[in-house]
């Protein structure tokens, strides 16, 4: 986004949070998305640096970070204060090197199968937990897995793997 369009972005959205939370009580998180205008971590820190913390959170969508190159652990040690919504998720190492290689489209990229289980991707999740531990975490989250297409019967085994995974870690 050029400036111009950069202010656009936070004023609409500092409306809508307003709108949000006088109306409704609530309070507006914004989720960072791949193949947006708010994806890399350093789109993602200007946009927290220039919306007002009192009425716009985060939902760090911690695949997505993953996938665009940063290193959501870190992020959210520096950000957390911030972050109230959480997507857990990871990406194999091999399908992001090849997708990043080649300038994969993103939606290619899920058919591909870039994200994967968490115990099989690049996401530290014991790191992740121990942090959430160490900044007492009290917001949501959820658990997921970008996959389309997909059969109808491979998501229900995936889900009860990574359910137990997470169990096994500490995490749910």
């Amino acid at each position: 986004l050029d400036d111009a369009a950069w202010k656009r972005l936070i004023d609409a959205t500092h409306r809508i949070a307003d709108l949000v939370q006088t109306r409704f009580g609530l309070r507006l998180v914004f989720h960072p998305h791949a193949e947006t205008h708010v994806e890399y971590e350093s789109q993602i820190e200007t946009f927290m640096e220039q919306t007002d913390p009192d009425l716009v959170s985060l939902c760090l969508d911690i695949g997505h970070h993953a996938y665009s190159g940063g290193d959501p652990v870190s992020f959210m040690r520096r950000y957390h204060h911030r972050i109230h919504y959480l997507h857990l998720k990871s990406v194999d190492a091999e399908i992001q090197k090849k997708v990043q290689a080649e300038s994969i489209p993103f939606a290619t990229a899920v058919g591909m199968d870039m994200f994967c289980e968490p115990s099989r991707g690049v996401v530290d999740f014991p790191g992740f937990r121990d942090l959430l531990d160490e900044i007492d975490y009290d917001g949501w989250a959820v658990v997921e897995q970008d996959l389309y297409p997909a059969p109808f019967d491979r998501p229900l085994p995936i889900a009860k793997r990574t359910r137990a995974y997470l169990r096994e870690i500490g995490i749910g």
